[in-house]
């Protein structure tokens, strides 16, 4: 595993935060008010798992990932920030009740959240084997 590659890359999560909090204000902005709650969130989602992917292969051409134990290490750590950064901000930060900071992820009420960390995990990998492909 190379670590300056793996501190980069933890270094890099706060432009996929960026990303999230831009994706956000879009839906917020935007299109949210005009569709609906339930779809601006699916909307939402599906746009954010695509900007994460372009994040994740330009990251991958600039510090390229040499081994697949690299890759999930980053997947890994991502995950465990990513998780981190949601519940504090919307538990300690927005104020939200547990039962709404955790109502994303509720897939048989249709909110497709739990595709976003899911995503950030396998991320680095799939762009990883790309790239041997």
């Amino acid at each position: 595993m190379e670590l300056p590659t793996v501190i980069k890359y933890i270094a890099a999560w706060l432009g996929m935060m960026a990303l999230a909090v831009l994706n956000g204000l879009l839906r917020d902005r935007a299109y949210g008010p005009r569709v609906g709650e339930l779809a601006g969130h699916q909307f939402s989602t599906a746009i954010l798992l695509i900007l994460f992917g372009a994040y994740f292969y330009l990251l991958e051409r600039v510090w390229p990932l040499y081994s697949r134990q690299t890759a999930w290490a980053i997947g890994v750590v991502w995950l465990i920030m990513t998780l981190i950064f949601e519940t504090a901000l919307g538990r300690f930060v927005a104020r939200e009740p547990w039962k709404k900071v955790f109502g994303d992820y509720n897939i048989l009420a249709g909110r497709v959240w739990i595709l976003v960390p899911i995503w950030v995990l396998f991320g680095p990998y799939v762009v990883f084997r790309l790239r041997m492909v």
